[in-house]
This record gives structure tokens, sequence and C-alpha cells, in this order.
């Protein structure tokens, strides 16, 4: 219920900030951009999320034969669009992305590790994507436009969110969840029948980061690039638009853009505060309100376009298991 309050109130919000503005005005300046150069928009994004799929595909070692790219990327804009549509802080569609494997003959508990592992990785490389684009902000706009301590703070929180999850893997998530569950009395039974798999979870996350290390830094350096290409996007939405645009400018707009959008995920979709973040970043950056405005709806649109994707590929994989189950 609070999350739905949440989000009425950013849509509330949102449509407060479309009138303020006026919405013709943002009209004319979207018709700028057209359907083709749109569709050149969608790319960049398309990219980040082919190297995020081979950025998991390198932590599933041996497991990769099992399963073809494209399925796994399919897997992964599944995963993904859960986490976005349903209220469960980011995290639903991982597990969801280790039971889809298992129809590709992945067990679940490597299936699973693989997932800790990437989406640990792909947080240490977002971290270090944020401090690169913060320095760059200094750098070209200076510290008088931003809370430039308080941006840092928020990095520097998800690098000791990340570190504690690192620290919780070399612990073991598995017996922790048990000792969660042992705590709180959930279904003994249950728990005791699955306590293995539990422990099994935690020896191969041990074995993933003490045997697998090159690994781990070529996955890194993946998902970096990654990030790095979310510049891209920036930089063509801000040049069909019109504006002014430069790359270490763009590079720096999408370091702070993940930023925000991290810091409302408790908002469904960050509806309402996401597109708030992206006008006052970049008025900060001297671009107009109708052009920030226009820059966040865009931003909004490709990504209600790539979440339909992502559930139309959870549709075909979960109606792809049903078939094999009845079968």
């Amino acid at each position: 219920m609070i999350r739905l309050a949440f989000l009425a109130v950013g849509m509330m919000f949102l449509i407060g900030l479309v009138w303020h503005i006026g919405p013709s005005q943002i009209w004319e300046t979207t018709e700028r951009v057209g359907i083709g150069p749109f569709c050149i928009i969608l790319l960049p994004l398309l990219a980040v999320y082919l190297l995020d799929t081979y950025g998991w595909w390198l932590t599933l070692g041996h497991w990769v034969s099992r399963i073809g790219f494209f399925r796994l990327f399919m897997v992964r804009m599944a995963g993904e669009a859960i986490n976005v549509t349903t209220p469960t802080a980011m995290l639903g569609g991982e597990p969801m992305k280790a039971y889809l494997l298992k129809r590709d003959g992945v067990p679940m508990v490597e299936g699973l590790a693989s997932v800790v592992a990437a989406k640990t990785i792909m947080v240490i490389a977002q971290m270090l994507f944020m401090l690169l684009g913060l320095g760059l902000m200094v750098w070209t706009v200076g510290e008088g436009e931003y809370d430039v301590l308080g941006a840092f703070v928020s990095v520097g929180l998800l690098g000791f969110g990340a570190f504690l999850l690192l620290i919780v893997q070399r612990y073991g998530i598995g017996a922790g969840l048990l000792t969660v569950a042992e705590t709180c009395r959930i279904r003994r039974q249950w728990v005791e029948s699955r306590r293995s798999q539990f422990l099994e979870l935690d020896r191969t996350l041990r074995r993933f980061y003490h045997q697998r290390r090159q690994t781990f830094v070529v996955a890194l350096c993946v998902f970096f690039i990654a990030w790095l290409t979310e510049c891209l996007e920036v930089y063509a939405i801000l040049y069909f638009l019109g504006a002014e645009v430069g790359w270490l400018s763009s590079l720096s707009i999408a370091a702070i853009a993940v930023l925000i959008k991290g810091s409302v995920s408790f908002i469904p979709g960050g509806m309402g505060a996401q597109e708030g973040g992206y006008l006052f970043l970049l008025m900060g950056f001297g671009y107009g309100e109708v052009t920030g405005l226009t820059f966040a709806l865009l931003r909004r649109m490709r990504e209600i376009i790539w979440i339909l994707i992502g559930l139309i590929f959870l549709a075909a994989l979960r109606g792809r298991t049903a078939l094999a189950s009845t079968a």
C-alpha cells in the first residue's frame, strides 16, 4: 500500500511538472525527434543489455554450453521486467532468472549463484561508473550547481552496500537464510528439505570468487563498459532534441542519472521522482526546462518499450516451460 501511495504521488508530481512547463511545448520538442531518431535512441540501451548478458554469461562457467546467448538475453530481459514492474525492490526478478535457466538444464543452485555473482559485479561496476561521472561533473560544471558531497555520500553508501554483499557471500547467503528461517520458525520441514541446496549455494559462490578471479575481472570490465555505453543514449537524445551536447557532459549526465534512478527505487518505476531528478540534472548542466523534461519523458518511453519486450520474453519462456512440463 505504501508503494502504491508513492506511485500515486509520483504520477501527480509528473502531471504537475508537465502542466507547469506546458504540454504543447513538450509535444513540439518531442516532434523534432521523430520515429527514425527514436529507434536510434533505443540502440544504445540494446547494446547495454547485450553487454550485461555477456557479463552474466561469463559467470555461468561451463554451464554456458547448456544455453544459447539469445536465450540468456531473453531470460535477463524477463527478469529485469519483473524487477521494474513488481514491488520487490529491484530483486524479485533475480530468482526468476535462475528458475528459467532450469529449463535448459542449469541446476537451480548454479543458476542462482551466477545471478548473485553477476549482480554483485554489476553493482561494483556501477559504483565505479558513478564515481567517474561525479568527478567529471565537478570538473566540467563545478560544485556550485549540485550537492556534490551528498552525491559522493550516496556513491559511498552504494560502495559500502557492495562491500557488505561480498562479505555476506563470503560468510554464506544460504547459511544466513537458514539462520533467519530458523529464527523466524519458518516451516522447519521446508527449510530442512532445502538445507543442502542453501549450503551448496555458499560453496559455489566461494569457488567462483576464489578460483575464477580472472573471470571476475573480465566481467567487471564488461559491466563497466556497459555502464559507459549509456552515455551514447544521453548524447543521442540531446542531439536529436537540437541541444548542444558534448561527450564528457553526456557521460556525467548518464552516471548521475543512474544515481538518481537508484535513489528513487522505493517508488514503483521511480514514477515522477525520476523525471523530476532528470529535469533538475539537465537544468544544472545549462539546459532549459522543456529540454530537461522532454529528455526524461523520452527515457521513460524507451524504458516502457524495453519492459514490454521483457514481458513478452517472460510469457514466451514460461509458456515454453509449461509445455515442456506437460509433455
